[in-house]
């Protein structure tokens, strides 16, 4: 009777020691399946973020859509950033039957066929360029979505157009130190005053 109890004592202490061990190995797993996930989600992040600040922000005048309306998708892997105001400007230019005017109701077109792209909570995360055929343009469009902060010198009028501009572009370079944020402007004074404020 003692041995049968030793017996059944003994098979059942191994299956417990069995069963934990079991338990042991699976929360082990699951630890180091959780710990693996983890660090490959960084790792993605990390390079997505790389990859991002290896590619220049360009922030476009409006007079360079005047221009070239197709100025947008000549940046090849670089982003592109339009303030408000310049889409401000955009919209007074839009009448008549200049030459001027015929860009900028295409311009007009091509964000429409952009922003149509991608639905409205999405557009702070930019919108790619190529997805409507344009194939060489591998950036990101940005529309400024939101006021930024920035100060400049009290001698340079706050309403002005181009002093918005480069309000926006300083406020840029605060909020993505890594990245090179670069004005593109046909206006001779405006690269002047950019670089006084040294701004790209």
């Amino acid at each position: 009777s003692k041995t049968s109890a030793k017996t059944a004592v003994k098979a059942a202490s191994k299956v417990v020691a069995k069963t934990a061990a079991k338990t042991a190995n699976k929360a082990t797993t699951k630890l180091a399946v959780k710990a693996a996930t983890k660090t490959a989600s960084k790792t993605s992040v990390a390079k997505v973020t790389a990859a991002a600040e290896e590619r220049k922000l360009f922030v476009l005048d409006t007079n360079v859509l005047l221009h070239d309306p197709m100025s947008l998708f000549r940046f090849e892997e670089h982003d592109v950033y339009l303030p408000l105001i310049v889409l401000e400007e955009l919209d007074s230019h839009k009448k008549g039957v200049t030459e001027v005017a015929r860009n900028v109701r295409q311009v007009s077109r091509m964000l429409d066929s952009l922003v149509a792209q991608m639905p409205q909570a999405d557009l702070g995360g930019g919108i790619e360029l190529d997805v409507t055929g344009y194939t060489e343009a591998r950036g990101h469009l940005y529309l400024q979505t939101e006021g930024l902060h920035y100060t400049l010198p009290n001698t340079l009028p706050q309403g002005k157009a181009d002093n918005q501009i480069l309000g926006v572009v300083a406020a840029l370079q605060k909020l993505h130190p890594k990245r090179e944020v670069v004005l593109v402007s046909k206006d001779i004074n405006m690269r002047v005053k950019a670089r006084a404020l040294a701004l790209h």
